[in-house]
């Protein structure tokens, strides 16, 4: 018995280690990018426009029209935000919109954070499609 006590506490450790693994999930790039996505802002006129997430971008189409972001994740204070860096169509000017988000559930609740989410984009719930 003692012989085999070895292998079973070996066997044991290598199990929980992979139990731990699976436990942690999908971070949120994993998650966004996984999925195509209805982008609900609080003010878009009821016109939702569908988002897909690639490594470093984020595809917004709606009436068939897209636009480009480059998005990227941060942590502040403890928590997630999201940030959208964009061009302004009409001046060429860079835009960055910035975002708290959360998960709740199966979709992710944005929180306007600067000047410019809070007054062109408002709230915003992605949904999965």
């Amino acid at each position: 018995m003692k012989k085999y006590r070895k292998y079973i506490i070996a066997v044991m450790t290598v199990l929980l280690i992979a139990v731990g693994l699976t436990a942690c999930g999908k971070s949120t790039a994993q998650d966004l990018q996984s999925h195509q996505w209805t982008f609900a802002s609080s003010k878009d006129n009821g016109m939702a426009a569908t988002a897909k997430f690639s490594k470093s971008n984020l595809t917004l189409t709606q009436a068939g029209f897209s636009e480009v972001y480059e998005y990227k994740l941060l942590e502040s204070k403890g928590n997630e935000q999201i940030k959208f860096i964009g061009k302004n169509s009409v001046s060429g000017s860079t835009e960055t919109r910035l975002f708290k988000i959360k998960k709740q559930s199966d979709k992710y609740k944005l929180t306007p954070i600067n000047t410019l989410a809070k007054s062109d984009t408002g709230a915003v719930s992605l949904i999965p499609k």
